[in-house]
């Protein structure tokens, strides 16, 4: 069985260099897409991490046969275009992943992608919802507890409960207000989405994130971050797919584990209608996604697709 994971990072979540070959040689992984993260000015500090090019290229020097460096400069970058076409000589081969506090219609982004579609055919962009993000005023351990239940820490339920009876009742309502700061979420505007992908038919998008996976569903609850329960009825994703021949999508991280996971039915009719167009990829998780995918019993050539043929096919 072949496998491309195409999407990893060097240095995230504990996994070195070292690290990832022996994940990858314990889990049949052939081959993996190292991806960066830059952002000049992320909004709120403390989410974001750097991610960047120099590492990349150095684990593919050492080890050319099992990686595939790729690298997303911030849009805001000086000299573009000079900075793209310097890394691209270096051996990058995709513009990922694009992790940035702006939204699609944003005129920089287009900018943006005009240039990227003149160097690379691969996008890899990550959607997240804004939101109202709790920051600590000390260390002590009160602060500590709220960050953790006001946050991500438990998928959103907790911040939900608490914030409706704070808002309700008063109690705690002055205290979160004043510690609490707008996340602008992450490229998370679909209407946009939607026309960048027609605007830019030399690039294959390649999506990913909560915002991107909740999407598979047209309902979502408020109360989660990744979303729960059955799908009803696909949501805006499955169409994109469906319409787009330049638009894909990698089922890694949290977000793409959990939308498989969450309805099983489903999902295998998800996976069997879009396996042309849907990457294998981790994004340094160990979900035993590869268990998951067998479960589904789906075609040998549905899944050599989704394995590794499709992530061979983007960079022809």
């Amino acid at each position: 069985m072949k496998l491309i994971d195409s999407h990893m990072h060097v240095d995230l979540a504990g996994f070195d260099v070292k690290m990832i070959i022996e994940s990858m040689d314990r889990n049949g992984v052939e081959i993996s897409w190292l991806l960066t993260w830059e952002e000049l000015d992320p909004p709120i500090q403390g989410l974001h991490m750097d991610l960047l090019p120099e590492p990349v290229l150095e684990a593919f020097t050492r080890h050319p046969g099992r990686f595939i460096p790729f690298y997303a400069p911030d849009p805001a970058t000086d000299k573009l275009e000079e900075r793209i076409i310097k890394y691209k000589d270096q051996g990058i081969r995709g513009c990922g992943e694009l992790k940035v506090s702006r939204k699609w219609e944003d005129p920089l982004i287009e900018s943006y992608l005009q240039i990227v579609q003149q160097h690379h055919s691969v996008v890899v962009f990550h959607m997240e919802n804004p939101r109202q993000q709790y920051l600590p005023e000390n260390d002590g351990y009160f602060q500590w507890l709220m960050e953790r239940l006001l946050n991500d820490k438990y998928n959103g339920v907790s911040r939900y409960y608490i914030s409706n009876f704070a808002e309700r009742t008063g109690i705690l309502r002055k205290k979160i207000r004043k510690n609490r700061v707008p996340f602008p979420g992450i490229l998370f505007d679909f209407a946009f989405l939607e026309k960048r992908i027609r605007q830019f038919p030399g690039i294959q998008f390649i999506g990913h994130g909560p915002d991107f996976w909740n999407n598979i569903s047209a309902f979502q609850h408020p109360k989660y971050i990744h979303q729960k329960g059955q799908i009803q009825e696909f949501g805006i994703i499955d169409r994109l797919l469906e319409e787009y021949s330049n638009f894909y999508c990698d089922i890694s991280g949290t977000s793409g584990f959990n939308a498989l996971n969450r309805d099983h039915k489903q999902s295998k009719v998800f996976l069997q209608k879009h396996a042309h167009k849907i990457l294998y990829g981790t994004d340094n998780t160990r979900f035993p996604l590869q268990e998951l995918l067998q479960s589904m019993k789906l075609e040998k050539k549905q899944m050599e697709k989704i394995h590794h043929k499709n992530a061979r096919n983007l960079l022809e």
